[in-house]
């Protein structure tokens, strides 16, 4: 029988399978069960959050779905993510998504995920010309940092919530296949996903590939792929922390401005600073190793970067270092609706770093409009003739 620390080891070391880094959430798993090609009443193609949040909530509504997961559970963008939870897209608070927040914690609550959940706000902030007082006293690009104003939002440990919110799905009746690569998705009267073993019908199919999205489904408004690197600070002092202008309940932080740089806590004491993209096609992505001379060079820039925002950081040495995937959309709008000629085919994604809270959101959306039949949101259409912002 295998020891605590060994069963962690080994979780751990099945978990991450990509060489992008490994992030420092806990690894979790996800009750997956083996493939078999029986039909289902909806088949969801990709297990990020909103894949999983999609099952969930058609689980709960009677509706028989299966997810089907190119890997394991949580190797992709959702178990890579910062873990910061934003209101609305990246783009605004488009009609509908007002509420983001609240949906995640209203599904934390009722499922009583333990992920962590600090929902209390989130930093916007900016570089300006005046070296004068900030409430973060940092430095960034020459320029003095500054908190422009408090926005809803917060954050969670992404893996803890993946996980929970899967087994809360499988509690429902959600069914969960890793190693389930889809190959195709046909479009037809009779949709259905084709996957090495063979093809499973169903009523319906949804595409959560996020930034997976294009070659699978060329049609619908192109998203662009990219890696984006993240590190983790080892622990910081307390007179360290102050000195920043951070410490244990400080909200999370993203920049609306260029240079773009991201950041939250970590535990008490330690911090997450992101920054930087590495851009490619989805199949060039799967092969990078963030010890290639790219990313590896993305990383340096951001490590160089946090050791200049203050004094108390020039030394500062780091306890893990990632990557993980992102989907930026066209003008920032992400996509949410149905194929123009497959209307039994719904496709979410191209969140541009904004999908903690929104995916989870839109889950619950398209389920709703599966199980219910309401309209998915215009500025959501998958090309740009059917959309309107």
């Amino acid at each position: 029988m295998l020891t605590s620390s060994e069963s962690h080891r080994a979780t751990e070391e099945g978990l991450w399978q990509r060489r992008w880094g490994k992030p420092p959430w806990r690894p979790e798993t996800v009750p997956a069960v083996p493939l078999d090609l029986s039909r289902t009443e909806v088949a969801i193609v990709g297990g990020g959050f909103t894949g999983v949040s999609a099952a969930y909530h058609l689980a709960r509504s009677g509706l028989r779905a299966r997810v089907f997961e190119a890997g394991v559970f949580g190797d992709g963008a959702s178990g890579r993510s910062g873990g910061i939870a934003l209101q609305g897209t990246a783009r605004g608070i488009l009609p509908g998504t007002e509420h983001c927040v609240e949906k995640l914690k209203e599904v934390i609550d009722a499922e009583q995920i333990d992920c962590d959940p600090q929902l209390a706000g989130c930093w916007e902030i900016e570089h300006v010309q005046e070296r004068g007082t900030s409430v973060l006293p940092w430095h960034d690009d020459g320029l003095a940092i500054r908190v422009k104003r408090s926005v809803d939002g917060g954050t969670v440990d992404p893996m803890a919530l993946l996980a929970g919110l899967a087994r809360a799905a499988a509690r429902a009746g959600a069914t969960f296949h890793e190693w389930a690569p889809v190959r195709k998705i046909l479009c037809g009267a009779k949709p259905a996903v084709e996957l090495d073993a063979g093809s499973v019908q169903a009523e319906y199919v949804v595409a959560a590939l996020n930034a997976w999205t294009s070659p699978l489904l060329p049609e619908v408004r192109s998203v662009s792929s990219a890696l984006t690197t993240a590190c983790a600070t080892q622990p910081l002092s307390a007179p360290t922390l102050a000195a920043l202008g951070l410490g244990p309940g400080s909200c999370p932080f993203y920049t609306v401005d260029l240079p773009y740089l991201w950041g939250r806590m970590l535990g008490k004491s330690q911090v997450i600073f992101g920054a930087g993209l590495v851009f490619g096609a989805p199949s060039a992505l799967e092969k990078v190793d963030i010890a290639d001379e790219e990313p590896r060079r993305a990383m340096e820039r951001l490590k160089g970067r946090v050791r200049g925002l203050h004094p108390a950081l020039e030394r500062v040495e780091f306890a893990a270092q990632w990557a993980g995937p992102v989907a930026i959309a066209e003008d920032f709008a992400p996509l949410l609706g149905r194929l123009p000629a497959a209307p039994s085919v719904i496709v979410a994604g191209g969140y541009s770093g904004h999908g903690v809270a929104l995916s989870v959101w839109m889950g619950a959306a398209i389920a709703k409009a599966i199980a219910q039949g309401t309209e998915l949101p215009a500025w959501g259409a998958l090309t740009n003739e059917h959309r309107r912002a």
